[in-house]
């Protein structure tokens, strides 16, 4: 992979990042590299052959929100925080991008949702939650997946994850480990009043319609991003560009994150 033009994020919340970012960007800077440092995207000049997601995995959520829907390529760095989508830790960086320039890295491709409602559109590389608003939380939906209805319930609210995002809010939830290159949407109710409803791996081309029966508020990967009143609906399937993650010889793979994040024997 050709890379002479590098977009250095890192994260605000984070003040002890900013000394890392600006060593990293140093050495980049000595190896030839063109190089921009900041927290927010778009960064100055013209388009980068590599974002460097500095940071945990919200580093690179917001990262890959803020570029979709290009899809340039995102090395996540960890520094601090939780590392599933990490590549590397910033003590490796240095042998990381000897490693992406060599050509010995891979590109995966992951999915996203787009999430559209009445007034709002919007992406997530994780989730998208339909759950109840400010200190009510109980919200009641009727979701359809492709033509058919699945029902209407009550209870906390529902997710859309990709498999990605199984290992996130929808594993807290109850919901299954999916390997994240799979072509599959995962539903997850949240709390339902039915005990009989469980997760649904369903094929990725269909397009999930949750009608709010009482108002209901959407967030994209934890992000708040529309209002639902009774009676409208938000669609959600999966989204025409994808987020780009490097991957690495070094990367660990999906079952030694497992045992690593999770505590497995």
């Amino acid at each position: 992979m050709e890379v002479r033009r590098v977009w250095l994020v890192y994260s605000s919340r984070r003040p002890e990042a900013a000394g890392q970012a600006g060593a990293l960007a140093r050495w980049c800077e000595r190896e030839g590299l063109q190089v921009e440092v900041g927290t927010e995207l778009p960064l100055p000049g013209p388009q980068p052959d590599l974002v460097v997601a500095l940071g945990g995995d919200g580093t690179v959520l917001r990262t890959a929100a803020a570029l979709y829907p290009q899809e340039i390529p995102i090395l996540p760095v960890l520094f601090g925080g939780v590392g599933f989508l990490s590549a590397v830790e910033a003590a490796g960086f240095e042998e990381a991008l000897a490693a992406l320039r060599a050509g010995r890295a891979q590109v995966e491709r992951r999915a996203r949702l787009l999430a559209q409602g009445p007034g709002f559109s919007a992406t997530a590389l994780n989730e998208v939650a339909v759950v109840g608003p400010g200190q009510q939380r109980f919200v009641e939906l009727t979701v359809a997946v492709g033509a058919e209805s699945l029902g209407t319930f009550g209870g906390d609210g529902v997710l859309l994850a990709t498999p990605t995002g199984s290992t996130a809010y929808a594993l807290a939830a109850g919901g299954p480990i999916l390997a994240p290159t799979l072509p599959a949407l995962l539903l997850v109710p949240l709390n339902p009043h039915k005990l009989g409803l469980r997760p649904v791996v369903m094929p990725e081309s269909l397009e999930v319609r949750v009608r709010a029966e009482r108002q209901a508020l959407i967030l994209a990967d934890g992000d708040p991003i529309g209002v639902l009143s009774r009676g409208q609906e938000l669609r959600v399937r999966r989204a025409p560009k994808d987020t780009l993650l490097v991957r690495l010889p070094q990367t660990p793979s999906l079952f030694a994150r497992l045992r690593e994040k999770l505590g497995w024997p």
